[in-house]
């Protein structure tokens, strides 16, 4: 089996468009959450999210792309841009671009970037050629293959939001058991059309803070009163250890396990059950027991039905070492990204191997009996750290995992 590393990671995110921006808002608790502030919005129940900060999209793009490509497809090329140039894939020695695969989580984008369509044909009776190739789910990785011209395998994983977490794991395994040396993986949601975000209002799984968005997803605390979505993507380079070594590549940490499961119990509504397996599947794949892990980086959305879910799912897995591993969640800064999120972990796992910190849970302020973990919650956290615990779990029972540790090259 290959070792797979990690050669370049790019974000764009409610708290930046650049990796150290991102990392530096996140450890310093900040928020990117901030009200919507257009009129189509104004008569919903929820009226907060996460949206990029820092993009300016005639700066990246000319009109024409803009109108060939979704918000999602656009920040899947910006956050790919920042990792194609770190792991140096364009102009690199020893890249061949037929072999390097593109596999990007996206899931809901799609359906955001359809609505101003088909607005436009049910009151207007018109349409658009563009409308395919704009809103169909696997554009962004479509588009991030013909930017570079990268032709290995291509393809969007869509398991809501574990996609990114299933697209890194596809990934590991392919380059793992050797069939390729490289992939750009990780996922591009966003979903703010007025038709979408309604939807999940009508789920009533928002929150409904509107008065206080910085501080209106609050994870694990008693007061919660639901997720708030985002819009992000994020993008990592996954290498065998042979070829980045080959290459003089330098390596940012590495992915050394990986489980997938499904809770086949109800599409809204998780149970322990499924979680604690794949956080299971994935330490035993890493040969690495709960002592090990550093801290572990939760789906957390800020809901009451998943917190508590995840809580127990961790006790299960962990036992009573629960009570003595970190648990963190980073939807509080940034929000709920969907199919972008656990890309958004991993980039945030790797820069706390890089810099032995563990990013703070912000906003929690009461303590719940049913989550009693150690979230985290007084700022970042100076620590020894090896190896991370990244959890997915989506709608529809779709659970993932992923473990990532320190890279330490082999004795001679």
């Amino acid at each position: 089996m290959e070792r797979v590393v990690v050669t370049g990671i790019g974000v764009a995110s409610p708290l930046g468009c650049t990796v150290e921006a991102f990392w530096e808002n996140l450890t310093a608790g900040r928020s990117g959450i901030v009200g919507l502030a257009e009129a189509d919005f104004a008569s919903m129940r929820s009226r907060i999210g996460g949206r990029l900060a820092g993009y300016v999209e005639g700066e990246h793009f000319d009109a024409k792309a803009v109108r060939r490509m979704s918000r999602s497809s656009q920040m899947a090329l910006v956050a790919a841009d920042q990792a194609v140039s770190q792991a140096d894939l364009v102009n690199g020695r020893r890249i061949d671009r037929r072999d390097v695969a593109v596999i990007i989580g996206s899931s809901i984008g799609g359906f955001a970037a359809s609505d101003e369509f088909f607005k436009s044909y049910y009151l207007r009776g018109t349409s658009s050629p563009f409308v395919i190739p704009v809103s169909m789910n696997p554009a962004p990785s479509s588009n991030v293959s013909i930017r570079y011209g990268f032709q290995g395998p291509l393809m969007t994983v869509d398991a809501a939001c574990a996609s990114s977490a299933h697209s890194i794991g596809y990934s590991f395994n392919l380059i793992r058991t050797g069939m390729l040396d490289v992939a750009v993986t990780g996922g591009a949601d966003s979903p703010f059309a007025p038709g979408v975000v309604a939807a999940w209002c009508a789920l009533r799984a928002l929150s409904e803070r509107n008065d206080d968005p910085a501080g209106a997803c609050r994870p694990f605390s008693a007061d919660r009163d639901g997720m708030v979505l985002a819009e992000a993507a994020g993008v990592l380079v996954l290498e065998s250890e042979r070829s980045a070594l080959l290459r003089g590549q330098p390596i940012l940490g590495e992915i050394i396990g990986y489980g997938a499961t499904g809770d086949s119990h109800h599409l809204t509504q998780p149970q322990p059950d499924g979680p604690a397996r794949a956080m299971e599947r994935a330490l035993r794949d890493a040969q690495t027991e709960p002592d090990r892990v550093g801290w572990i980086n939760a789906h957390g959305t800020g809901t009451d039905w998943n917190d508590k879910t995840e809580t127990k799912a961790i006790k299960l897995v962990f036992g009573e070492r629960a009570w003595g591993t970190p648990v963190v969640s980073l939807k509080g800064a940034l929000g709920h990204a969907i199919a972008a999120s656990a890309a958004l972990q991993c980039i945030a796992g790797l820069l706390s191997l890089r810099d032995q910190v563990v990013p703070p849970t912000i906003n929690y302020h009461t303590a719940d009996p049913e989550c009693d973990l150690d979230y985290v919650t007084s700022g970042f956290r100076r620590r020894p750290v090896e190896r991370i615990l990244t959890n997915a779990f989506a709608f529809g029972g779709s659970n993932a995992a992923l473990v990532l540790a320190r890279y330490e090259p082999r004795p001679n």
